[in-house]
C-alpha cells in the first residue's frame, strides 16, 4: 500500500485527546507525521508525542527538509497519513518546499496577546492570515475546524475578521 494523506491539520497542541479520537477515526489514518523542524531535533518531546499516540499508529516527526523528501519516488513511506504542523510557518515553509496538500485544516492556533479570536478557540494574527492566503493561492483549499461535526469556515471568510 502506499502513502496517501488522509488529513493534513495545523493544531499547536499536536497529539491530544480530540486529535486521537475523533480525527483519526473520521480520516481512517494508521500513521501520523508530524512537520516542525524544532520538535524533529528534541528526542524527549518526540518520545512523549509518541507515547500520546494510540496503539498500532505508527508517529514520525520529520523536520520540513525531510519532509519534502518523504514522496521522493525512491521512498517507500506507507500508510493512510494524518499530517500535523504546530504553526502556520512550518505548514507554509513545507508546502513552498514542495508538501502537495489538497486540503489543510486549522484546528489550532496558540492564543496569545496579539491574536485575534476568529474561530471556535482559534486565534490569529494578519501574519498567520497572510501565510494561510499564500498557501491558499498555491491551490491548497484551508479552512478551519476544531472538532469533527462543527460548521467549517473557510478561510476567505476567516480573513475578515482579522482586518
Amino acid at each position: 500500500m502506499a502513502a496517501e494523506i488522509v488529513h493534513a491539520r495545523i493544531d499547536y497542541r499536536l497529539i491530544h485527546g480530540q486529535v486521537i479520537t475523533k480525527w483519526l477515526k473520521q480520516c481512517g489514518a494508521n500513521r501520523i507525521i508530524i512537520i516542525d523542524d524544532g520538535l524533529s531535533k528534541d528526542t524527549f518531546l518526540g518520545q512523549v508525542y509518541k507515547m500520546a499516540a494510540p496503539t498500532g499508529i505508527q508517529v514520525d516527526i520529520v523536520s520540513v527538509k525531510q519532509a519534502a523528501n518523504l514522496w521522493a519516488p525512491n521512498k517507500t513511506v506507507k500508510g493512510q497519513i494524518f499530517i500535523l504542523f504546530k504553526s502556520v510557518e512550518m505548514a507554509k515553509e513545507a508546502i513552498d518546499a514542495g508538501l502537495n496538500l489538497s486540503e489543510l485544516q486549522i484546528g489550532g492556533l496558540e492564543n496569545t496577546a496579539s491574536r485575534k479570536v476568529v474561530h471556535v478557540g482559534i486565534s490569529m494574527d494578519k501574519d498567520d492570515g497572510e501565510k494561510l492566503k499564500s498557501i491558499q493561492n498555491k491551490g491548497t483549499r484551508v479552512y478551519f475546524q476544531t472538532i469533527p461535526g462543527e460548521e467549517i469556515e473557510e478561510l476567505d471568510e476567516i480573513l475578515r475578521k482579522v482586518d
